[in-house]
């Protein structure tokens, strides 16, 4: 027997099919939804699973979150949703592109830029939750709203099988008319007690107060996890430009690495206000003016 033949494990679907029965006897409330992502990470057999809201215009919410260890790491989590989260490569997927919705089923290697490993994202979350792997399923609705289901498994796990992928393609569809269903009879004060964000603004704004339209440029890119070989063949200049200008980036922002380039981001984000200028570094470098 070859022993690179991977052995296909048959998937008990038995919980998955109490959970449509729960739904179809008590009808779509958080609880149901809470045990439907649940389900779905079992039926994968992944180590932790989420449920978050991007509302247009609004804070992510998380509606769900568990480990199969019961453990939670909420500094983390926190961290993610108030301002971390802008950078996520399924985030990104999901809003940038305005001329399509973006639907389905994705794996991190799928939407991760080349060099994400090496991004402060990854360096400053993912490898912190323990992230190995993850599939995450994308729902847009018609408020324009991004709910999105979050399955990971840890470093130290396998990572996700074809065969894995391919069954929670197979219930994609009715995942999606549940939580679509959900969200829509999801009350209006709750979904209107979303704060208001600036901060997609800010992120395409952020260092343009201080650097040149090229700069904040390759600056953008660096943030959202891209390699330098990726930049430079994007943006149709050399790889010796690029290491220029990231150059030139830190000695203006007084930096010294990506994590630090990260970091920044996260801080100044922190003091970003609806009358803040567009790039939040004009305030967060002022206190710093004022005491040098």
């Amino acid at each position: 027997m070859d022993q690179n033949l991977r052995v296909v494990v048959p998937y008990s679907l038995e919980a998955w099919h109490q959970a449509i029965s729960a739904i179809i006897s008590d009808g779509i409330n958080d609880k149901v939804i809470d045990n439907l992502v649940d389900v779905i990470r079992q039926l994968i057999d992944g180590d932790g699973c989420s449920l978050i809201v991007y509302p247009q215009g609004s804070h992510p919410h998380c509606q769900y979150r568990q480990r199969a260890n019961s453990g939670d790491p909420k500094a983390y989590i926190t961290h993610y949703l108030e301002r971390a989260y802008l950078l996520d490569p399924f985030y990104r997927l999901a809003v940038e592109d305005k001329q399509h919705t973006v639907e389905g089923v994705f794996s991190l290697n799928q939407v991760a830029p080349n060099g994400f490993e090496d991004s402060g994202l990854y360096r400053n979350y993912y490898q912190l939750v323990n992230f190995g792997d993850e599939i995450c399923l994308i729902m847009p609705t018609p408020d324009d709203t991004s709910i999105q289901i979050s399955i990971s498994r840890q470093s130290s796990s396998n990572c996700f099988t074809p065969e894995q992928f391919d069954l929670i393609n197979q219930l994609f569809s009715t995942i999606r008319a549940v939580l679509l269903k959900w969200w829509s009879s999801t009350s209006e004060h709750k979904k209107q007690s979303l704060l208001k964000s600036h901060l997609e603004h800010a992120l395409s704004h952020f260092g343009s107060s201080l650097l040149t339209d090229r700069e904040t440029q390759v600056l953008q890119l660096k943030l959202r996890g891209y390699a330098a070989k990726y930049i430079a063949e994007k943006l149709g200049i050399t790889l010796e430009t690029v290491k220029h200008h990231r150059k030139n980036i830190y000695a203006k922002l007084d930096i010294g690495s990506q994590a630090e380039m990260f970091h920044l981001f996260i801080d100044s984000l922190a003091m970003v206000t609806p009358d803040s200028p567009a790039d939040p570094l004009t305030n967060y470098f002022k206190p710093q003016l004022k005491n040098a």
